[in-house]
């Protein structure tokens, strides 16, 4: 197919799809490790380094805060190195994409200061906060992770998370309809 006919593709379908998202699907499958860097409930002193931070994705973070979405961080000489915020299933708004089961957990978004990244902090964030959150009750911590992310994707499989889906997602003439595709 020549490269003309391509982007006559792309152009048509863009005129019909106007947005879209393809995400993986991951879970927690069971209690990871207590070894590690400890994680700890994002305190107002944390958002405060947070909002200073260089790093626009960490910076972003706040976003979620201001939501009411409670945070999780990793912190490196006592600041935040990695931070990370989840919802409950009340919270969640994001059914369409992938359904939240009674007593689940989504993390809703993970970031890591640009200085700290290759370090394993994602990680070893990623294992504290599922930790917590199945001690204290959950069943089960999910996420979604855009399809061609890959450092999220290898930073969620080495903290010991399985693929349990994939989501595609679609906009069309102003209504957003969705495909939810669970793996075994």
């Amino acid at each position: 197919m020549t490269a003309v006919v391509k982007d006559g593709i792309k152009t048509a379908i863009g005129m019909l799809i106007t947005d879209y998202r393809l995400n993986w699907i991951v879970a927690s499958s069971g209690m990871p490790d207590a070894a590690g860097p400890d994680v700890v409930q994002a305190r107002p002193e944390h958002y405060g380094a947070i909002a200073e931070s260089l790093t626009p994705k960490v910076k972003g973070a706040l976003s979620y805060a201001r939501q009411g979405l409670p945070g999780m961080v990793l912190l490196q000489d006592g600041r935040p190195a990695s931070v990370a915020h989840f919802a409950r299933a009340a919270q969640y708004g994001r059914d369409a994409t992938w359904p939240l089961r009674a007593n689940e957990v989504a993390l809703m978004d993970i970031a890591t200061e640009q200085s700290e990244r290759g370090r394993g902090l994602a990680v070893a964030l990623i294992r504290g906060a599922t930790r917590r959150y199945l001690e204290a009750g959950a069943d089960r911590v999910v996420a979604f992770i855009w399809w061609t992310n890959t450092p999220s994707v290898r930073a969620f499989r080495k903290a010991g998370w399985r693929r349990i889906g994939f989501s595609a997602e679609w906009q069309w003439r102003g209504r957003w309809f969705a495909l939810r595709i669970p793996l075994r």
